[in-house]
C-alpha cells in the first residue's frame, strides 16, 4: 500500500512539475509584454474620456490597432490570456517586466518640460 501511495505521489508531482515553456500556437511572453503594454497605455487613455460611448468607440479602434501592430487577433489574444491567467506564476514574472517597462515610459515622460500655456 505504501508503494503504491508513493508512486501516485511521485506521478502527481511529475504532472504538475511539467515545463513552463507556453505553447507554441499561444502569443509568447515577450510580444504579449508588449501587446500588453500598449493596452495599458490605451486602456489608460479611455479612462479619461468620460462618455462611455466615446469610449467604447476609441477603445475599439485602439485595441484594433494594438492586434494589427503586433500581427495577431482577438481571438489568439484571448486564447493566450486564457492561458496565462491559468499560470499565474508566468503572468506574474511578465507583469513584472511590464511594470519595469511602463516605470521606465513614465519617468521619460516626467522628464519632458510641459507646454507654456499662451495667455491671450
Amino acid at each position: 500500500m505504501r508503494k503504491f501511495l508513493a508512486l501516485g505521489l511521485l506521478c502527481f508531482l511529475l504532472i504538475n512539475c511539467k515545463s513552463k515553456e507556453v505553447p507554441k500556437e499561444l502569443i509568447q511572453p515577450d510580444k504579449m509584454q508588449k501587446i500588453l503594454i500598449d493596452i495599458h497605455i490605451v486602456d489608460g487613455y479611455i479612462s479619461t474620456i468620460t462618455d462611455a460611448d466615446s469610449a467604447k468607440k476609441v477603445s475599439a479602434a485602439y485595441y484594433k490597432g494594438i492586434y494589427k501592430k503586433f500581427h495577431v487577433d482577438s481571438a489568439s489574444y484571448n486564447r493566450s490570456m486564457d492561458y496565462y491567467y491559468k499560470h499565474p506564476d508566468v503572468l506574474s514574472d511578465m507583469y513584472t517586466n511590464i511594470k519595469k517597462d511602463l516605470d521606465k515610459t513614465k519617468a521619460k515622460l516626467e522628464k519632458v518640460p510641459a507646454k507654456p500655456v499662451l495667455k491671450e
